[in-house]
């Protein structure tokens, strides 16, 4: 369009240029004169007939220069391409023309009679007037009209005169926010002004960075809306889950306890209606906070896209206010899994104690637990602290293992030669303790915790859960892709938001999903070359974002298995041990939170047991990933 129109501002003093001094139009087959002067050939041909030029020789038409024989005539060539180009321009024009006739975009002629008026093909800013081509030609012939400031024809020039003193209004005031003139300019000089045009480009940048934001909310609330739409599912499974072992109990004595199926059929409902309820919630505040980031889009687009001239700022004006600041991070929707747990519990204490339990209600037995469990739990942190005091070394096995019980506490009286020597070996013991789970045999992971355990990936598969990376938690460097479930490092930094759960050290992305109680298992494939550096684990919710303890491994709150280039290896709690087995090409993890298990498998023909981890797991477990080589990619669901 830029070339178009410089192409018509210059046909006006071109077609002068090119045009023929016989015939008065634009040249045809130009040929060049002697003297330098160009005529179309036809019409010389017949300016030099014999019948009118007699004995007299032959003169040009325009200066007259006389020449004894006739001369000859050869084409000008890029006279020939010069008129060719015109014409072509000239068609061009007369297309914009006809198009801007058909949408209703024609501006009149102001010299024109108003009854007959042609279409304007220049505006003049300092006229003020917009001229057809008949009437632009003192602009494009008189050398005082020639400084004038001349546009393509302007529909709104009415609205860009200053209606105070009929001025163009050139500039902006920055304070006040007005439309300016030269006159009205001298009332604002304290004010910070620019140019109209300056101002209207800062305003559209501005326009487009907002719109850009609108576009990232958009796509940051769809991932919400996934993540509240999982929560639902996760609170039917987690509730499903539950009610089929508690009705496996109650097969066996349900002719006594009828009543009792019932109260707590009814208490799991109780409670995934409460966090159904809560994730409804969620989901239409957030349904209602999309329509209007997408009304305010479509707002924007039509702003930037159709609105010009003065029109443009108060179509600004009367813009919505929407907040365009990121969505807050969602609060975790999910049932009470430790009490129906407990409630799992009561009904297997029932099968024993049936006649005197049932003095009691389900809820009276459920509290009883749940007073029990405190307990437990207040022990549990009282032998952690009692580990964590001065002169206390660390269990070997603590790797492997949750909170210790008192009887691993180590004695404070013990004699500084067997410290010494502990300390010594604590890195060896290590790695003793951690190697010693053997690799299984294909198809049959070694050392099962229970002889209900999965015995063969047919097995595992049962426990198989969808997982994809949570953009939300993703390290500005790595790229997720195919609907979030592949994971990528990229050149550059990501234009992510800055939010509380992403990580800002370590490349790592945890999962959107997270389990709190049951089993569960995924696989992870990973694509690149042999020397490559990844990690896959689990972490707890409350695991660091940032800092040197944000690292998969390096913290009690994650447990991972690490590829370092040719070397893998298990880390957790910050301590490592070396596992001198092939790289995996497809690594399997297994949660089971009843065993407090975490187990990493090679997957291929077979099932290779790699690590199996010993560890208490509580709250919320997400699997997590860790990838700093850009030329290896991540697969979830491989």
């Amino acid at each position: 369009m830029a070339d178009l129109e410089r192409e018509v501002e210059a046909l006006p003093g071109l077609a002068a240029e090119l045009t023929c001094a016989i015939c008065l139009e634009l040249l045809q087959e130009p040929v060049t004169a002697p003297c330098g002067h160009n005529f179309c050939r036809d019409c010389l041909s017949l300016y030099w007939a014999d019948d009118r030029v007699g004995l007299s020789g032959f003169s040009c038409p325009q200066c007259r220069c006389h020449w004894a024989q006739r001369p000859e005539l050869r084409p000008n060539r890029v006279l020939c391409t010069v008129v060719a180009g015109l014409e072509r321009a000239r068609c061009n024009a007369e297309t914009v023309g006809k198009a801007e006739v058909e949408s209703g975009l024609t501006v009149p002629c102001d010299a024109c009679p108003p009854a007959a008026a042609a279409a304007a093909l220049r505006t003049c800013l300092t006229c003020l007037a917009s001229f057809c081509a008949e009437h632009l030609e003192p602009h494009q012939q008189s050398p005082a009209l020639r400084s004038h400031s001349l546009r393509l024809p302007l529909p709104d020039l009415a609205q860009r005169r200053c209606p105070s003193h009929g001025k163009l209004l050139e500039f902006r005031c920055c304070q006040h926010g007005d439309c300016l003139c030269a006159v009205c300019l001298l009332d604002h000089r304290s004010c910070s002004t620019v140019t109209e045009e300056e101002a209207r480009e800062k305003r559209e940048e501005e326009l487009k960075v907002q719109q850009k934001t609108v576009e990232y909310q958009l796509i940051q609330l769809q991932h919400s809306l996934e993540l509240v739409q999982f929560q639902k599912e996760h609170v039917k499974d987690s509730s499903l889950t539950q009610k089929s072992a508690v009705a496996c109990e109650f097969a066996e004595i349900k002719a006594m306890i009828e009543r009792e199926e019932k109260i707590a059929a009814s208490l799991f409902e109780e409670e995934e209606n409460k966090a159904d309820s809560r994730c409804v919630e969620l989901l239409d505040q957030m349904s209602a906070h999309l329509e209007r980031l997408k009304d305010y889009k479509e707002q924007l687009k039509s702003v930037l896209t159709h609105t010009g001239g003065i029109a443009f700022w108060k179509v600004v004006a009367d813009l919505p206010q929407v907040s365009l600041d990121p969505p807050t991070s969602q609060q975790q929707v999910e049932v009470d899994a430790h009490k129906l747990v407990l409630i799992s519990k009561a009904v297997s204490t029932l099968r024993g104690k049936l006649g005197q339990q049932l003095k009691f209600s389900l809820d009276q037995r459920v509290q009883q637990l749940e007073q029990i469990e405190r307990a437990n739990s207040k022990r549990q942190t009282a032998a952690a602290d009692l580990t964590k005091s001065p002169g206390c070394l660390p269990d070997q096995e603590s790797i492997s293992a949750g909170p210790r019980q008192p009887s691993e506490v180590s004695n404070p009286s013990e004699d500084k030669m067997s410290k010494s020597k502990k300390s010594k070996n604590k890195t060896q013991d290590m790695r003793q303790i951690l190697v010693s789970n053997p690799l299984g045999i294909p198809g049959r992971p070694s050392n099962p915790s229970s002889a209900s355990a999965p015995q063969t990936r047919q097995d595992y598969m049962q426990y198989n859960s969808k997982v994809t990376f949570n953009q939300r938690s993703a390290h500005k460097k790595l790229i997720l892709g195919d609907r979030y479930t592949t994971l990528t490092v990229g050149e550059q930094l990501q234009p992510y938001p800055d939010l509380p759960e992403r990580f800002f050290n370590c490349s790592q992305v945890l999962a959107l999903q997270w389990f709190t109680n049951g089993r569960h298992y995924w696989e992870v494939g990973i694509q690149g070359s042999s020397s490559s550096f990844w990690a896959i684990g689990v972490a707890c919710a409350g695991m660091d974002r940032s800092g040197s303890s944000s690292r998969l491994g390096r913290n009690a709150l994650s447990w991972c298995i690490e590829s370092f280039g040719a070397q893998l290896s298990i880390w957790h709690a910050d301590q490592q041990a070396i596992l001198h087995v092939p790289l995996p090409r497809v690594v399997g993890v297994y949660l089971d939170f009843e065993a407090g298990e975490v187990a990493f498998f090679s997957v291929g023909s077979g099932m290779f047991l790699l690590f199996r981890f010993k560890a208490n797991l509580r709250g919320q477990i997400f699997p997590a990933f860790w990838l700093s080589s850009s030329s290896t990619k991540l697969t979830l669901g491989h």
